[in-house]
């Protein structure tokens, strides 16, 4: 599916079977090797299954008979304009090879776009009726005679579609390719110039902006002696096709702030809860630099402003592919940045190459689960929005290897909480997942290290050489002065049949570590070193499956240098697991694992295990399983432990009463190092952390592994396993669990472990403990759900023409996972862990929410979390504590001109040895929108916000009350009215006792009178009213006349001046004196003066 034949290519969706089977050879997803806990449970990331049962009007029995899903698309390489359809078939067939008979329904998954039904309008409430079933995720569409057809409509920013068709247990997946919009030019842009004339010497602003326009800062000049000065500003945006078959999208503003936020965008949030405007929003020209530019010409393109590197450099706003297979891994580069980027891509070749120069430093933290969060950095000059947040499961058997890493997106899966900028997610992050494998949180984000500037470049690309054979590479070179870095890799991959797929890949990384505060480095290979250090790492990864064989192997090994946060092997290990599984008859299954673990680090083991065993089906409802498993671990360090989850602080104790950070958005100022002069930059959280519990001795066991799995109903499975050693070392466990399945990609689990003697079913109990005297608990209960992100939110979620749905489900917080009927939702976990040593303390953790959107004029949603850590025996105080998290919003159209919001931020925690920490934000928003006249709008909110630390060594608080309004009046065509009106109520207890309380009022009014086509004159009255009967005032007026067409000349002069509160202030500002302005305005017609479609004055 490529640009250069729009027309020509029809793609085909692959069956989901040969998918799966190339996702799992490239991808990664060959690292879970771990059986399931019982032969009646599904395996992690379970693929969809029939569902018996009828909800609305989908009969999903139906689908019994679908054998095979196909579905073709009638284009491919689509304008990306939000209203080009492509006309997409679903065809069925039986296991006959023929088109199921009758009516069956599939589900549509989108993962942007939207679907258009047959005879469905095109407005902004999608399918609405024509969905079958709107209380599952995704589109519900009728099959009858095994075809039908719908319409998949653009989206509004280039990028590739994934669309999947579900019918049953049988899928069908692909890519459909939207290229950037060939349109004509828009342009749109000032010039500006001011001179300032100002009474006394200079005089320092609290905010930028004179009464009527921006106060221009980047190019200025003084004189006399600082009494006046001259300035100017240039700004515009363009985009539109050049030379007939390229788009260009630029901007420029020559003051605008550089170091705001990396991969800017709107956050409606920030000044105003709700709007009373539903419309879509966004960026389309991202750049932390005061120039943007970008140049498309189908799928390639070259542009200058803010990207993200990865796995085939793929981009937020699309404009390119990634590799159709992820064949690299251990060479992976994840920073956010701004500087050139280009992507080029042919049918046989891909290839991507970055370019930065600027003074950022990468940090990648890894946080053991913690429920929703909060989740504190360790280092505070984080540029804003360059953290990169990822969801990552391990294997529980090698936890140092990644099994899956899942990128969140900001609005959507996160957000800051209000009071530090601490991440928060949308909803409960499990410590396990469904196989009970350990699920953690990564955040890569860039820190400013100040002093000179430096070059970071990277080039990859991979080639296609002949049928099923790809080579690549990757280079990277970071010229930081405090901590270069340089990582290369190559990588080939060989598909050696339709369903096997062989991948190896080879890096090395150089680092400077450990030379000055700004490049720590806490790795277990890298904590002793200093200086520049080597290492390298390789892998190859197999996967096959037919009709009676299925096979994963995974190898890998790296040295203990090698240093890549982003890489999935972690640097000093040597790994290896290898599964098959053979279908010797229709009944029976026989299977085998082998696995070697090993610790290339200073002190460290190897871990050697196996396993045989058979799996035989008994009746439809009934297997059963057994096998024999060997493990042999050596002394010394095998595996460290990945932490407790739900145990730690380090994000619960950021606030602005404590002066405490961990914000993603740059709150608080970096250390400096006192004799270097260089800024301290904390490496970070990293897991698994150094260390672990060496083996004092050689542990050896041969156990007895027995396992059921019953299916109670279509939609209920139940299971078990127990394993007991048969010789050797003490090695006891078993596991219970259910499973119900709710749709065809959505189930409710709930899974329970015990072991004795045992760190993981490959693993025995190491250290001083006895083997027999170390018991451990796991108990896990959540939802599993496969589809993709709801594509349809918009349509069901948004307020009728008051609040979009992205806006509100951002001020919610509640990410909706399962669906109870049309217009409920529910999220729903229970986790606990129990370590019965004295080394771990035992947590549990609660999370219940519900997201109600039935009624096109109420949306409401509340979200409720507990987690509590118990103490540590083993250490002098006690450190047991609590948390609360609560979360509620509800909106309400209240007619056709009222919108009205509320919602709650409280973060409650409670330490047994000392006083309890509370945060709360409450919000009301009130909008008004005249839509019959547009005569008039306004804005108007109110926040409370309360911080108590009673933690420390004395008790701190903070509270404040604020009240603040905009109104906009249009009476007639002359007049523009604006006004706005704000209060501040604080009282803040400080160190040592100190009370202080601040109030205050500020009243603002502009009053514009057009008193002809040419002249205009305008007047702005401000007054702050402070404390014990504190006033200051300002007063301006301006003449403004038209010079000729956008050539405006203004003149103005302010009386007097004051400077307010910033949170009271808004944009209002006045500084005494005379001032001049000139402006220009322009748009695309600028240069058509001799058009006459154009310039109306020229003969026709």
């Amino acid at each position: 599916m490529h640009a250069d034949r729009p027309n020509r290519r029809r793609p085909r969706l692959a069956p989901g079977l040969v998918a799966a089977a190339t996702a799992a050879a490239c991808c990664g997803a060959l690292a879970q090797t771990q059986a399931p806990l019982s032969p009646g449970f599904s395996p992690p990331s379970s693929p969809p299954a029939l569902l018996d049962a009828v909800i609305g009007g989908a009969d999903y029995r139906l689908a019994a008979q679908v054998a095979r899903v196909q579905v073709d698309v009638a284009r491919d390489a689509i304008p990306a304009d939000g209203q080009s359809a492509v006309e997409v078939t679903v065809r069925l067939f039986a296991a006959d090879g023929k088109p199921v008979a009758g009516k069956v329904f599939v589900t549509v998954e989108h993962s942007a776009g939207r679907v258009l039904l047959p005879g469905a309008p095109t407005d902004e409430f999608g399918p609405q009726g024509r969905d079958a079933d709107r209380a599952t995720p995704g589109v519900q569409l009728a099959v009858e005679q095994g075809v039908a057809r719908f319409s998949l409509l653009a989206p509004f920013e280039p990028q590739d579609v994934r669309l999947r068709v579900t019918a049953g247990a049988h899928t069908a997946e692909g890519l459909v390719s939207y290229v950037p919009e060939m349109r004509e030019m828009l342009a749109t842009g000032l010039v500006e110039g001011v001179i300032n004339l100002r009474r006394g010497g200079p005089i320092e602003p609290v905010r930028t902006g004179d009464p009527f326009e921006r106060e221009i800062q980047r190019w200025e000049r003084e004189f006399s002696g600082g009494k006046a000065n001259v300035a100017a500003r240039a700004a515009f945006f363009l985009k539109g096709v050049i030379r007939g078959d390229t788009l260009l999208t630029a901007a420029y503003d020559s003051d605008k702030d550089t170091r705001a936020r990396l991969l800017r965008d709107v956050r409606p949030e920030e000044f105003y809860p709700v709007y009373g405007d539903s419309s879509l929003k966004g960026f389309d020209a991202r750049s932390s630099s005061r120039l943007y530019v970008r140049l498309d010409q189908g799928k390639d393109y070259l542009l200058y402003g803010d990207f993200e590197t990865g796995a085939g450099f793929s981009q937020r706003s699309g404009g390119g592919a990634v590799a159709p297979l992820a064949q690299r891994s251990l060479g992976n580069y994840n920073r956010t940045a701004n500087g050139v980027r280009a992507h080029r891509e042919t049918e046989r070749w891909l290839g991507n190459a970055f370019l930065m120069r600027d003074t950022l430093r990468q940090v990648v933290e890894e946080f053991v689960s913690q429920g929703s969060g909060p989740y504190g950095l360790n280092n505070y000059a984080v540029l804003e929005d360059s953290a990169k947040v990822e969801v990552i499961v391990r294997d529980r058997n090698q936890p140092s290897r990644i099994v899956s890493a899942t990128p969140l997106t900001f609005g959507v899966d996160y957000g800051y909480e209000p009071f530090s900028g601490r991440i928060v997610l949308t909803s409960f992050l499990p410590a396990f997942d469904t196989q009970l494998n350990p699920v953690s949180l990564r955040v890569s984000y860039e820190v400013d290290q100040g002093g000179d500037s430096f070059w970071v470049a990277g080039l990859d690309g991979q080639w296609r050489l002949g049928r099923g054979v790809e080579l690549g590479g990757a280079i990277v070179d970071d010229r930081n002065p405090l901590a270069a870095y340089r990582l290369g890799s190559v990588n080939a991959s060989w598909r050696l049949g339709e369903r096997t797929m062989l991948v190896a890949e080879a890096a090395r990384s150089t680092s400077e570590v450990n030379t000055n505060p700004a490049n720590t480095a806490n790795t277990p290979g890298l904590a002793g070193l200093s200086g520049d250090v080597q290492g390298q790492a390789w892998r190859v990864e197999l996967a096959h499956e037919d009709a009676r064989w299925d096979a994963r192997a995974f190898a890998g090994r790296s040295e203990p240098e090698f240093n890549n946060p982003a890489s999935p092997l972690q640097g000093g290990r040597g790994e290896l697991q290898a599964k098959a599984g053979y279908q010797l008859s229709e009944p029976l299954k026989l299977f085998g694992e082998v696995l070697r673990s090993q610790d290339r680090n200073p002190g460290g083991g190897h871990r050697d295990a196996a396993q045989l065993g058979a799996r035989w089906k008994v009746t439809e409802s009934l297997t059963v399983e057994g096998g024999l498993r060997h493990v042999r671990e050596t002394d010394g360090t095998i595996q460290p432990i990945a932490g407790t989850p739900f145990g730690s602080t380090s994000g619960l104790n950021g606030s602005i009463a404590t002066g405490s950070g961990g914000g993603a958005v740059g709150f608080g100022n970096q250390l400096i190092d006192p004799v270097t002069g260089v800024a301290v930059i904390n490496p970070g959280a990293f897991l698994p952390p150094s260390g672990g519990t060496p083996n004092a001795r050689s542990l050896e066991a041969t156990s007895l592994r027995l396992g059921a799995g019953w299916t109670v109903s279509p939609r209920v499975s139940v299971g078990g396993e127990i394993e007991h050693e048969v010789d050797g070392d003490d090695k006891r466990r078993f596991a219970l669990g259910a499973d119900y399945r709710v749709a065809e990609r959505t189930r409710l689990y709930a899974r329970y472990e015990h072991q004795t003697g045992y760190t993981s079913p490959y693993a025995i109990t190491g250290g001083d403990v006895a083997a027999g005297e170390r018991r451990s608990d796991a108990m896990s209960l959540g939802i599993d759900s496969t589809y993709f992100k709801d594509t349809q939110l918009y349509s069901e979620y948004r307020l009728r023409d008051a609040i979009s749905a992205r806006d509100l489900q951002l001020a919610s917080g509640v990410r909706n996972l399962w669906n109870l009927a049309e217009g409920w939702r529910l999220t729903t976990a229970a986790e606990r862990v129990s370590v019965q040593d004295g080394a771990q303390p035992t947590t549990w953790a609660l999370a219940a929410g519900v997201d109600w959107f039935a009624n096109p004029l109420w949306k409401g949603s509340t979200r409720l979390e507990l987690r509590h850590a118990d103490d540590t025996a083993s250490t002098p105080t006690n450190d047991a504590f609590s948390t609360l998290l609560w979360q509620a919003s509800l909106a309400r159209k209240l007619d056709r001109d009222w919108t009205l919001l509320g919602r709650n931020y409280l973060l409650r925690t409670d330490y047994r040895a000392r006083g309890d920490v509370l945060q709360d934000r409450f919000q009301v928003g009130v909008a008004y929108r005249d839509t019959d006249t547009n005569r008039g709008n306004a804005l108007t909110k109110y926040e409370y916000r309360v911080e108590r630390d009673a933690s420390g060594t004395e008790p701190l608080s903070f509270h404040s009350h604020l009240v603040s309004g905009h109104a906009d009046w249009h009476p007639s065509r002359p007049w523009w009215l604006t006004g706005r009106a704000a209060a501040l109520w604080r009282k803040d207890r400080l160190e040592g006792g100190v009370n202080d309380n601040f109030k205050a009022v500020l009243l603002s009014g502009r009053a514009v009178w057009d008193i002809t086509e040419n002249w205009d004159v305008g007047v702005l009255a401000s007054s702050m009213f402070g404390q014990r009967g504190a006033r200051q005032s300002a007063f301006g007026a301006e003449v403004g006349y038209l010079l000729r067409t956008n050539l405006w000349l203004s003149a103005g002069y302010n009386f007097s001046g004051f400077s307010a509160d910033r949170q009271l202030q808004g944009y209002e500002y006045t500084q005494p004196g005379v001032y001049l302005r000139l402006r220009f305005k322009f748009d695309e017609d600028l240069f058509k003066h001799n058009s006459r479609e154009t310039n109306r004055a020229l003969d026709r």
